[in-house]
């Protein structure tokens, strides 16, 4: 063995060039990548969503009770919720009645004390249906206010929900008494136009319900405002609201006794067998989508899945803010629906309900 050959046994290794080559590596790996996803895929993201139906009224309603909780499964015709019209307490809403005021036996008043009279104490009467299920929705509310700021101690649920109790509390009491003082109002003009006619007959309010298929009843008001419940209880029509879909209860936005107006929605239902989800995609991607086309989908956890292009939106969509990078100006983006292609892929899609998917598909 020669000198040159020892040497160059004995040299060290040489880590300068081990990591320029390994730079190189990787300089070409991320290189090679994103010329492979910029030319020969393209990205878009999407949302798992459930055909979900809001469920309304078409009057105004008060709630008496649900019959369900979110998350319950329900078939069409089971019971929803029970509750009755504003109307109904005096005979107006419901069952296809039509009805006539009798007092002092004549078909209506026919002097002005007796018009107002009615109109007082058909208001006091309303007055005190709302001050009763006011009461019984704040007595719910105080009952969970312990538990929410103990939640709050624990860092279980934001402040914000304590507060927003704290305010419906506030908000209860204040009507409840807003009512019960114009009720001392009306109590003393009632006495006072009482004064004015008590030589003339006693006053009855008959309300009579004409039945035009249904079932009809006579129920009087004596004078004193403090039967008038009672006399409300006997007349309220009570009805059933029934599911008209099968799918899920996903959210009550409701409780108990309170009011509903014909623009609120009173629940959601949704249909998981109707699952679908909504992809964006860049404008410069028009050119490599069309209807029918397989797209390859990621899950959040990692898990893949494979769908198809359902149908395009007339209309770019404002890119939805969770997938909108910060500080850059708003994107407008191609929305289509995507399906899944079998039975196995919507059983895997259902546990994603409104999280996110990550798009792609090859452009060759």
């Amino acid at each position: 063995m020669d000198e040159k050959e020892i040497q160059k046994q004995k040299s060290p290794f040489n880590w300068d060039r081990f990591i320029y080559i390994a730079l190189l590596v990787v300089l070409a790996f991320f290189i090679g990548r994103f010329m492979l996803n910029h030319y020969f895929y393209i990205e878009g993201n999407g949302q798992v969503l459930f055909e979900n139906v809001d469920i309304r009224h078409t009057d105004d309603i008060r709630i008496l009770e649900f019959a369900i909780e979110e998350g319950q499964d329900v078939k069409i015709g089971d019971t929803l919720f029970t509750y009755f019209l504003d109307d109904d307490l005096f005979g107006n809403g419901g069952g296809g009645g039509s009805n006539s005021v009798t007092i002092g036996g004549k078909s209506k008043p026919d002097s002005w004390i007796e018009r107002e009279l009615y109109n007082l104490r058909k208001n006091v009467a309303l007055n005190n249906a709302r001050i009763k299920d006011d009461k019984k929705l704040l007595a719910l509310y105080e009952e969970d206010l312990e538990r929410v700021r103990n939640e709050v101690i624990l860092d279980a649920v934001s402040h914000t929900n304590l507060e927003n109790l704290e305010y419906q509390i506030s908000k209860l009491e204040s009507a409840i008494n807003i009512n019960e003082s114009e009720n001392s109002v009306m109590y003393r003009q009632i006495k006072y136009l009482e004064g004015l006619i008590v030589d003339e007959q006693d006053l009855d309010v008959t309300i009579e319900q004409n039945s035009t298929g249904g079932g009809g009843g006579n129920n009087t008001f004596g004078l004193e405002p403090q039967h008038m419940l009672a006399g409300i209880e006997q007349i309220q029509d009570f009805k059933v609201f029934t599911c008209p879909i099968d799918g899920t209860v996903t959210r009550l936005n409701k409780q108990a006794y309170e009011v509903a107006l014909k623009t609120e929605t009173i629940l959601s239902i949704h249909q998981a067998s109707h699952v679908h989800i909504k992809g964006f995609f860049d404008q410069t991607d028009l050119k490599y989508l069309s209807e029918g086309d397989l797209v390859n989908l990621e899950f959040a956890d990692g898990t893949e899945s494979v769908g198809m292009i359902n149908r395009f939106y007339s209309a770019t969509y404002i890119l939805p803010e969770e997938f909108q990078k910060k500080f850059e100006p708003t994107t407008r983006t191609l929305a289509a629906d995507i399906i899944p292609i079998s039975t196995e892929d919507l059983e895997i899609w259902k546990k994603y309900y409104k999280l996110s998917v990550t798009i792609s598909k090859r452009t060759f």
